[in-house]
């Protein structure tokens, strides 16, 4: 990934590791609803809108919608993130389980950093927590890494 991938190429790699990770994430979201181990979707874009317009979101209609875009918005911008650190770092590409893993942790610290920040945190149980983990581990950081070491073993 240093020096092999264009401007352009790095861009890609990160709008589609977003995109790509976003999508797995929301659909975990949904395969915990339909368990009933997580509230109903609508609710919880409607709280990921809250922490951009603040608590008016929760009397929002256009809420849920707005929630799932900064969803997808942060995903990307976190994805690009990790290309940029790859770039930086290209010792990442070796094993991108573990960063993966490493970048999903990251990303889940500073997700709780933002809510305690908007005044949206709440103490999670452990079933959530380790939901949380999960969703933010497994199903987002892990294909970030994936796709885009993808994306340089392929221009290499």
């Amino acid at each position: 990934m240093d020096g092999t991938l264009t401007p352009r190429g790095r861009l890609t790699a990160g709008i589609v590791a977003g995109v790509g990770a976003a999508l797995l994430v929301v659909l975990f979201l949904f395969v915990l609803q339909w368990d009933g181990a997580a509230p109903p979707a609508s609710e919880l874009f409607t709280f990921a809108a809250a922490a951009l317009l603040g608590p008016g979101a929760y009397d929002n209609a256009a809420a849920p919608l707005i929630g799932a875009a900064l969803i997808v918005v942060l995903a990307i911008a976190w994805a690009l993130g990790y290309v940029y650190l790859v770039r930086m770092q290209p010792q990442l590409l070796a094993r991108p389980w573990i960063s993966g893993l490493a970048f999903g942790v990251i990303v889940f610290v500073f997700t709780q950093i933002a809510l305690l920040t908007a005044g949206l945190y709440h103490r999670p149980t452990p079933a959530l927590l380790g939901m949380e983990l999960v969703g933010h581990l497994v199903f987002y950081g892990v294909p970030v890494a994936l796709i885009v070491a993808g994306f340089a073993r392929r221009n290499t």
